[in-house]
């Protein structure tokens, strides 16, 4: 009972001050001057502020009351709760937002990587073409320009005939086949 004896008195308050706010303001009407009425109305403002002042502190009586005891003490390090003593917090910092933890499984379905075989270049430079044949020193299949781009294909190697070096190779357009490696320059990385 006694925990709730001041604010209803803070509250009575209130509601009296507001009262007599509002008769000033019905009392500040057309019958006094101009003067006369803006007394009266400052007097009115005046006591409306004290009745919000006397309901904000019976709210905050009430509050005050309805805290848990002892949360004082609590709260500082070293006290105690019901029988309880509280530690000294260590300070810690935390990772915001967490990082994953990476675990090493591979999976299976991805296929494993495989170094990819450079691709060679060669030009060729010859005065009249270059004929291009079946098999080292075979038979002919096409005649290359002067300038043609080909592509040398590293999966067979160069082949010596008859103190002739051949290569195989593969013009932008047509069959590929073998060329004498004396006509074609080839292209820096594969040199």
């Amino acid at each position: 009972m006694n925990d709730i004896f001041i604010p209803l008195v803070l509250t009575s308050l209130g509601f009296i001050t507001a009262f007599s706010a509002y008769r000033g303001i019905r009392r500040g009407g057309a019958r006094f001057y101009t003067l006369e009425r803006e007394a009266i109305l400052r007097r009115a403002r005046l006591t409306l502020t004290m009745s919000v002042l006397l309901f904000l502190a019976a709210i905050s009586v009430l509050v005050y009351d309805r805290q848990p005891a002892g949360s004082e003490d609590a709260a500082a390090p070293g006290g105690s709760l019901d029988g309880l003593v509280t530690l000294t917090p260590t300070p810690f910092m935390e990772q915001f937002p967490p990082l994953a933890t990476p675990t090493a499984t591979p999976d299976p379905s991805i296929p494993t990587p495989t170094a990819t075989p450079a691709i060679c270049r060669a030009v060729v430079e010859s005065v009249n073409g270059l004929i291009l044949r079946d098999a080292p020193g075979g038979q002919q299949i096409d005649i290359l320009p002067d300038g043609s781009i080909l592509t040398l294909i590293n999966s067979e190697p160069a082949v010596d005939v008859n103190g002739i070096i051949w290569r195989k190779v593969r013009p932008v357009i047509g069959d590929e086949g073998w060329v004498s490696a004396a006509f074609i320059i080839i292209g820096a990385p594969c040199e």
